[in-house]
């Protein structure tokens, strides 16, 4: 009964309400506007996807993943599987224009975005796709999907499953809710003890959900792109400090800091990559570093070069896992706003990873505050005195960013327990 009472809210009043929000924002939102542009062409693409395909008689897998970061997250289970089932259909929805229009990957065979979770929609979607699992990455969760799956007898995993400490999940009404979603997922993988038993608690004793803790398969990926990337291109000439996917929210914050650290300090340079790289963005910010003196260019346009400027504002996406080799600290965005975005590709790199408060969704944040590789801050303040501290003692700088690297290397291997959970169920 509590279970077709939730279905009913969430039919009747959450998915109209998502939907109402959305038009809402569509003149004044890029990229609400390009994904509700997307949707409209999905089903008619994933018809004529399984028509060219028909000849081909492998399982198909369909993983779903938020963002182009959580595919990133999903991309070493994707390459284990197309390695050990090469018969094998892939195919990856996507939630975000910012994952969909930046995703290219040989691995898999189809791609689309996921449309709006209408029970009628993903019933249909479900029974054109065929797909023999349909699996979650981390948290983009859609209840019409989930709940079509098991009415059309189809096997659901969610993997490097994550449960805040402070998640509204955890909330007494809410939790009832989560646990009609979470109980009718066949499989739970979650990237930590801790989160595997905050799953457990919301599901309650009576779930046939099998939760196993198999970590984090974010770290793998990692790795493997930082092996790509090649040696460490530091040097003694400039001391570069690297600001990764940052919001306004964030130069709020580090902005005045950053700019007093380039006035006193000759031997510092910065990369700064904002989270979205759009012209106004980096005209804006171009803007504030001229008023107050900072000399600074676009990196495409200097070819990575600093030459006489003490900023290069990053104009293109695709470059920010590489850079990190070049800095000797970073400031991670995300953390003054919603949420912390991915630290661990600064971590791998050797070098202390600063962040603001917001990082109760990242695991990997909370790992590296515990080990010393990583720092909170929660005001311009704070930000100031740790950047002098980290600026003005290289062994304190190095011990904490081998503390970082010890992060990584303790953590590998999810993807492949992973992807043998997968297989074996």
């Amino acid at each position: 009964m509590m279970a077709l009472c939730w279905r009913l809210f969430y039919n009747v009043v959450v998915v109209p309400l998502m939907v109402i929000v959305a038009y809402i924002l569509v003149p004044m939102n890029r990229k609400v506007r390009r994904g509700l542009r997307g949707r409209r062409r999905t089903l008619r693409r994933v018809i004529n996807f399984r028509n060219t395909d028909s000849d081909r008689s492998g399982p198909l897998y369909w993983f779903h993943v938020a963002s182009h970061g959580e595919y990133e997250q999903t991309r070493p289970v994707v390459q284990g599987l197309r390695e050990v089932a090469p018969e094998s259909i892939i195919v990856v929805s996507f939630f975000s224009p910012s994952g969909y229009e930046h995703f290219d990957h040989q691995a898999v065979d189809f791609k689309f975005y996921l449309p709006l979770d209408f029970p009628w929609t993903m019933r249909r979607l479900l029974r054109i796709m065929k797909p023999q699992k349909v699996l979650f990455t981390s948290y983009d969760i859609w209840p019409n999907l989930i709940w079509s799956c098991l009415k059309a007898k189809v096997s659901t995993t969610l993997f490097a499953a994550r449960i805040a400490p402070d998640s509204s999940k955890q909330w007494p009404i809410l939790s009832n809710f989560y646990r009609q979603i979470y109980g009718t997922i066949s499989h739970i993988y979650t990237v930590s003890e801790a989160d595997y038993f905050r799953v457990k608690a919301i599901l309650g004793n009576a779930s046939k959900t099998e939760v196993k803790n198999l970590g984090n398969p974010r770290y793998d990926r990692v790795k493997e792109r930082n092996q790509r990337n090649g040696l460490i291109r530091r040097n003694g000439k400039h001391r570069i400090v690297i600001l990764g996917s940052l919001h306004k929210e964030d130069e709020e914050v580090i902005g005045a800091p950053l700019i007093n650290i380039l006035h006193q300090d000759e031997s510092v340079r910065v990369l700064w990559v904002p989270h979205e790289p759009e012209p106004e963005v980096i005209d804006a910010l171009g803007v504030r570093l001229s008023e107050a003196g900072i000399n600074w260019e676009r990196f495409g346009r200097r070819l990575g070069r600093f030459l006489d400027s003490q900023v290069l504002i990053v104009d293109g996406v695709g470059y920010l896992a590489e850079l990190y080799s070049r800095g000797i600290l970073a400031y991670i965005g995300g953390g003054f706003g919603s949420n912390v975005h991915n630290v661990m590709e600064a971590a791998i790199a050797g070098i202390p990873v600063i962040f603001g408060p917001r990082y109760s969704r990242s695991h990997e944040a909370e790992q590296l505050i515990a080990c010393g590789g990583g720092i909170s801050v929660k005001s311009s303040e704070e930000f100031q005195h740790q950047l002098t501290t980290l600026l003005g003692d290289d062994l304190s700088r190095q011990a904490a960013g081998e503390a970082a690297l010890k992060v990584i290397e303790d953590n590998l291997g999810a993807s492949a327990r992973i992807l043998q959970a997968i297989l074996g169920s």
